[in-house]
């Protein structure tokens, strides 16, 4: 489910007022780290992820790798922070 550019904006400056509370290492992305990510999409649809690296291609690895895990959207990535997207689960 690919977003569009105008979901990717919207959803970029709704992320802006965010903090990064999850904190994950670049090398380190276990099942653990994963687990936790997905919990914190049980109580929000939008959250940002600090990626503990100085390293900046290890970086785009290690969000791309989560997004895929999880599985979610990446937003943006500013730096070592990114923006991950996953709708809320709809009741049927």
């Amino acid at each position: 489910m690919p977003l569009s550019s105008n979901e990717r904006r919207a959803l970029a400056a709704r992320g802006q007022r965010l903090r990064a509370r999850i904190v994950i290492r670049a090398g380190e992305l276990s099942e653990t780290a994963v687990a936790h990510v997905r919990s914190a999409f049980a109580r929000a649809d939008l959250i940002k992820v600090r990626i503990s690296t100085d390293d900046r291609v290890a970086c785009e690895r290690a969000a791309a790798q989560l997004a895929e895990r999880i599985p979610c959207e990446l937003v943006q990535r500013i730096g070592r922070v990114v923006l991950l997207y996953r709708p809320a689960a709809r009741p049927e």
